[in-house]
């Protein structure tokens, strides 16, 4: 055992010194820099990209673009023009009751009484809580007579 003893080189007390200086000149450093992060707050986090609060609006449907086409020319007074347009939103929804009530307003502008009244009767048959439609056919019912007399 005193050969093992003498083995182990044997360090001075002023030989440590330095080194536990530096060990302890670490410690101080880490702890200094722990100390930095915990003063520093919680890590932000980088915010989420944002993404589309709101949907995007759908398209519209095709007999609706029509329609509006339809209305602007009969606002314009260009009852054919309207009539062409609503005729069109009639070819792509068969089974939508503003077509036919818009072209049965058109044809009343042209005096086209029975196929007005025709063009509504079927607007209404479609959709019979379409109130214009019914005063669009009471309408066409009233030009007729004026113009029958």
């Amino acid at each position: 055992m005193a050969e093992l003893e003498n083995d182990i080189p044997s360090v001075k007390p002023e030989d440590r010194r330095p080194a536990v200086d530096l060990v302890l000149a670490a410690c101080i450093c880490l702890l200094a820099a722990g100390f930095w992060f915990w003063d520093s707050g919680p890590v932000p986090v980088p915010a989420p990209v944002p993404q589309s609060v709101t949907a995007p609006a759908p398209l519209p449907k095709a007999s609706d673009v029509f329609n509006n086409a339809g209305m602007q020319l009969y606002s314009a007074a260009d009852y054919s023009g309207a009539e062409a347009q609503f005729r069109k939103a009639i070819v792509v929804e068969p089974d939508g009751a503003l077509g036919y009530c818009n072209l049965g307003a058109a044809l009343i502008a042209e005096h086209r009484y029975d196929e007005a009244i025709a063009a509504l009767q079927r607007s209404i048959a479609l959709d019979p809580s379409l109130t214009l439609a019914r005063n669009n056919l009471n309408w066409a019912f009233d030009e007729k007579k004026k113009h029958t007399k």
